[in-house]
């Protein structure tokens, strides 16, 4: 992710439901866990309010790249600046 022209790495994991493609994949950034309040135990993004009802109108067009672009993108939107001002977290080497 790019803020302010500086570089932040983060790992990301994601778990396919059993259910998919009915239901979306869960994105989860560890590192990330614990500093931001929209988030889930262990670094899982919160995408359910905004995210899983465009999701569930588009199934069974929408896949993983989706899931990317229009739910973690706009996360990360929202919250790296927070964490960045809060100084939390710091831009990759």
């Amino acid at each position: 992710y790019y803020y302010e022209q500086l570089r932040y790495e983060f790992d990301l994991q994601f778990d396919i439901p059993a259910t998919y493609p009915a239901a979306n994949p869960d994105l989860r950034l560890p590192e990330l866990d614990g500093k931001t309040a929209k988030m889930y135990h262990g670094g899982k993004i919160c995408l359910t309010i905004h995210f899983a009802p465009l999701w569930s109108r588009n199934v069974p067009r929408f896949g993983i790249a989706h899931a990317l672009a229009l739910g973690l993108g706009p996360w990360l939107a929202a919250e790296i600046p927070d964490l960045v001002g809060r100084g939390v977290i710091q831009p990759a080497a």
